[in-house]
């Protein structure tokens, strides 16, 4: 990453880095280092702490070019600290001895050895500490941000998911109320224009809803009055619906364009032996949330169905999306005396 690329607060760090560790610190070390083995603090001192400090950061710019590439590709990750360290002893020990010697010859010292010892011990023992930490700082933000990645890559990948679902489960409704439309141009031109105007009135509320992951319960309930209105222009008084909702529930959230595909399985699926379709919808409150079950006396789903059997999307992509917002699907079982029940429970701490 380029340092034009990083955040201000990280290349003001870096820079303060650098110049802690790769200017000030050398360069003061290796100034009073020199002057103690020469016997003064005088500019042939300041000079070699100069021309030290200026090799050790010739050296540090080659390590990054020439080093650091070979050694990202080494997959353990403490054996690549390990070779980091090495390599900074090494140039330190290399690079003092070589600006030490030439700065020896050039303006005629020499330091005393145990002022040479003192100096390679402090590069040997203080600048790769000083170095390692900045590798270590350097490794932690990497695996924070490699991890920050990763977190916000899955948050995308679920909002993705999430919002294919909810796009195979819209058209279900469409189509059918297209069709619906369709009869009535012809029998019943009033209440075609009716049934366009709820059909907008419902594709509004899909297109909003799809962007707002959950709903108002009361919102949900208006959406699934506006399908039944347009189920039952189509079949008239076969067509029955029966409400048990507690009031206490109305303002409960629960995932957008979630009880639609229920309750057309239960028309499309729901039809007695007379040709009436009865539905009932129920709606409680329970232990840790609510409970909603969309009933139906029709034939009844066969021994050992499972959510997902057939080929229809709408139940199966409905099972799916409570799994990733609640952890539990959906419940589908026999309305007794005759018929099937589905129901989902929304409970606390879910999500879109």
């Amino acid at each position: 990453m380029a340092d034009t690329d990083r955040p201000a607060g990280q290349r003001a760090d870096r820079f303060h880095r650098v110049l802690i560790h790769q200017i000030l610190s050398p360069l003061i070390g290796s100034t009073i280092a020199v002057a103690y083995g020469i016997g003064r603090l005088d500019l042939r001192a300041l000079g070699t702490g100069v021309a030290i400090t200026a090799t050790l950061a010739l050296f540090s710019a080659l390590h990054r070019l020439l080093v650091q590439p070979r050694l990202k590709h080494i997959a353990q990750d403490w054996l690549r600290m390990e070779m980091e360290m090495f390599a900074s002893v090494a140039e330190h020990v290399l690079g003092t001895m070589l600006a030490l010697v030439a700065c020896g010859r050039a303006l005629g010292f020499v330091v005393a050895p145990t002022a040479s010892w003192l100096l390679l011990a402090g590069v040997v023992l203080v600048f790769p500490i000083l170095h390692g930490a900045e590798l270590a700082v350097d490794y932690y933000r990497q695996l924070r941000e490699k991890e920050r990645v990763e977190q916000d890559l899955r948050a995308l990948a679920t909002q993705a998911e999430l919002k294919a679902l909810k796009a195979q489960i819209n058209p279900h409704f469409l189509f059918n109320t297209l069709n619906a439309i369709a009869q009535l141009v012809h029998t019943n031109p009033a209440l075609a224009e009716a049934t366009v105007e709820r059909l907008a009135k419902m594709l509004r509320y899909a297109l909003a809803g799809s962007e707002r992951g959950q709903v108002p319960l009361e919102e949900e309930l208006a959406f699934v009055d506006d399908y039944l209105e347009v189920e039952r222009a189509r079949f008239g008084e076969r067509l029955h619906v029966t409400r048990e909702i507690a009031p206490e529930v109305s303002d409960v959230p629960v995932p957008s364009l979630i009880l639609q595909p229920l309750v057309e399985n239960a028309v499309n699926h729901g039809r007695g032996d007379d040709g009436d379709i009865d539905i009932h919808i129920r709606i409680e409150p329970v232990d840790d949330g609510v409970a909603i079950t969309i009933a139906d006396r029709g034939p009844g789903i066969p021994a050992g169905y499972q959510v997902g059997d057939g080929s229809g999307h709408g139940l199966r992509n409905v099972d799916e999306r409570l799994r990733k917002a609640y952890g539990h699907g959906l419940e589908i079982r026999r309305n007794e005396p005759q018929g099937t029940a589905a129901t989902i429970r929304i409970t606390g701490g879910g999500r879109a």
